[in-house]
């Protein structure tokens, strides 16, 4: 049984014939009731689910989609897709938390890289608007920003005060 789920994967198969002719497979790391670490490897779906992303797109979206493109051969008592399925079925509001923590757990890191390599090429209208967004709960970005930017050009052409 799956408790927590750890990591996804989603790989692509090509038709060595035909190369337009793809395969995407699911894998999934997890945590099982006893707490030791397995693996539901290479989980087809039957149509195309989407382009997802493992590590922007919510987990439980990706999860869902694949469970609802289950291919028709797929035999119900395929132990992979039955732990899966079982897993939707009963997912509490603390379990879909849990997903998502583990998928910030693993991604939150890259965006943040992401955020601080984008700060330096910032204007400084767009580093003070952003430096009150973090040190204030800011609803309306564009309102924070159009504040900055009235402050910022009437100080500079000498109209305002700073």
């Amino acid at each position: 049984m799956i408790k927590t789920i750890t990591s996804l994967k989603i790989t692509t198969s090509h038709n060595l014939f035909d190369r337009n002719d793809a395969i995407e497979y699911l894998t999934i790391d997890y945590l099982d009731e006893d707490g030791n670490q397995k693996q539901i490897k290479n989980l087809p779906h039957e149509e195309d689910a989407g382009i997802y992303d493992v590590k922007t797109d919510p987990w439980e979206d990706i999860l869902e989609d694949w469970r609802l493109t289950k291919p028709a051969y797929i035999s119900s008592s395929d132990k992979g897709w039955e732990l899966l399925e079982n897993y939707l079925q009963h997912l509490t509001s603390t379990q879909s938390q849990e997903l998502e923590d583990s998928q910030n757990k693993l991604y939150e890191a890259d965006k943040v890289a992401d955020i601080l390599r984008n700060i330096s090429r910032l204007s400084d209208v767009g580093k003070a608007a952003f430096e009150e967004m973090l040190n204030v709960d800011s609803e309306n970005v564009w309102d924070v920003y159009s504040k900055h930017w009235n402050r910022i050009t009437s100080h500079r052409s000498g109209n305002g005060e700073d």
